[in-house]
């Protein structure tokens, strides 16, 4: 009987052990906001993601910094058979800047100026940041138009009524979706409307708004 009230004891210790280094799926903030924290919500579109091959995302872009305010249009073309670059930027239109294109891989990104210099690096919102001023996550940024987190990186988020990603945060961004729509075939709905928002300083921030005029 001893033995087995030893055993138990250890067993229920255990448990405990466990439970208190299970991290929790549903925090509370000092702001009043609930967020979850479950990365198996993810689980499934994640996978869908990795299937992509190839796609093509375009849309309308504002970009509203403590010292500008530019708009510009976007093409995004993703290509896993690119061997020079999987991913490949557009931007162009009424953007302060003018025209400019980013390419990148895992290997590092280049940035080809409305001059038509080129600028290399190994971060693309670095680089941005040092040649126009004002940057956006490009790394993390081909997951959140999928209402995805970046893969293996901290997050929380909160579900709208559907159960759809209404609001993720990472990397000091707050990134809210809305508008669902069925773009691409078996990928389900994705935000027609993306908005990001970074705190620079407790007066000032950065908001990056995309607004999907087409998914391919």
């Amino acid at each position: 009987m001893r033995m087995f009230f030893q055993w138990a004891s250890l067993s229920l210790m255990l448990l405990f052990l466990v439970a208190c280094q299970t991290p929790s799926k549903t925090i509370q903030t000092t702001d009043g906001e609930t967020w979850l924290t479950d990365p198996s919500v993810f689980a499934q579109a994640t996978s869908k993601h990795a299937q992509l091959t190839q796609w093509r995302y375009s849309a309308k872009v504002g970009v509203v910094t403590p010292d500008s305010s530019d708009q510009a249009n976007m093409v995004w073309l993703y290509d896993e058979s690119d061997v020079d670059s999987k991913n490949n930027i557009r931007l162009y239109g009424p953007l302060g800047i003018g025209a400019i294109r980013i390419e990148f891989d895992e290997r590092g990104v280049q940035l080809s100026d409305k001059k038509g210099v080129i600028h290399q690096g190994s971060n693309a919102e670095q680089l941005l940041r040092q040649i126009v001023g004002w940057s956006i996550p490009v790394d993390a940024l081909q997951f959140w138009l999928f209402s995805l987190p970046q893969p293996e990186q901290t997050f929380k988020y909160q579900l709208d009524e559907q159960k759809q990603l209404k609001v993720l945060s990472q990397f000091g961004w707050r990134i809210e979706y809305s508008s669902y729509r069925d773009y691409i075939p078996g990928h389900g709905q994705l935000a027609r409307k993306v908005v990001a928002t970074k705190q620079v300083t407790p007066q000032q921030s950065v908001k990056v708004t995309l607004i999907a005029k087409s998914w391919k």
